[in-house]
């Protein structure tokens, strides 16, 4: 695999294991637009996402043992908030071996740090094995979902507009809303409330959990688009 299907490799390994580990109860959604350092937000079935993720992905350890990754940004604006996280992942094949969720507060005081021009580059160096300066952030891959809701639930604000790609982000599940009673895919019928996000403070397109349109964030509310442009009326559900 080349770097790219690595990550998205690693991508879909995060949701599938998140998913199957908290029994369906963590939902994840994932960018429609591409966002350099968000790949996934995650929230509680039937709510809305309060924690944004960036999962790097490595598929050995190097010479020493160790598994890398970096992130690196614009000299001067790393991105920080307890509700951005780092996921990263050793996926030697289709199941993860070993796994870091890091808050990027905790990620962003011990990861190594280089400059290269006018990007700030931020290294992770951990030991899969071995205590290590990350070691208190390795978990059991099927530990991963259960960690996720523990650190939703301890946060005292969701994760900022910004940090999801502000008024032009667009996410959607990483995988079908289902009937559990029926076993389907929910496409149409009667739909449950929309949710709150009062985390918002601007408009914002993000995809529905439960029906194929688009739903307008406004005022602390979700209301039908059904993909109107920003700014249009939304039309009316039939």
């Amino acid at each position: 695999m080349d770097k790219t299907e690595l990550g998205r490799a690693g991508e879909l390994a995060l949701a599938l294991y998140s998913i199957v580990s908290s029994d369906g109860e963590l939902q994840l959604f994932t960018p429609v637009a591409d966002d350099d350092h968000v790949d996934a937000t995650a929230g509680r079935r039937g709510g809305v996402p309060a924690i944004a993720i960036q999962v790097k992905t490595a598929r050995d350890v190097d010479r020493g043992g160790l598994v890398e990754a970096k992130a690196d940004y614009p000299a001067g604006h790393v991105r920080e908030h307890p509700a951005f996280l780092y996921a990263v992942l050793l996926l030697s094949s289709v199941e993860i071996k070993t796994a870091w969720l890091i808050a990027s507060p905790d990620f962003n005081r011990i990861a190594y740090r280089n400059t290269a021009g006018d990007r700030e580059i931020l290294e992770f160096r951990g030991d899969p094995l071995r205590d290590d300066r990350y070691s208190g952030f390795r978990i059991p891959p099927l530990e991963i979902g259960p960690r996720l809701l523990s650190i939703i639930d301890s946060l005292q604000e969701h994760v900022p507009l910004h940090a999801i790609g502000g008024a032009a982000g667009c996410w959607q599940r990483a995988v079908p809303a289902r009937d559990k009673g029926a076993g389907r895919t929910m496409q149409s019928g009667p739909q449950p409330p929309l949710p709150r996000l009062d985390f918002l403070k601007e408009p914002v397109h993000v995809k529905s959990q439960w029906a194929s349109g688009l739903f307008h964030v406004s005022q602390g509310h979700c209301r039908a688009a059904q993909g109107s442009p920003p700014g249009s009326p939304p039309r009316s559900r039939s």
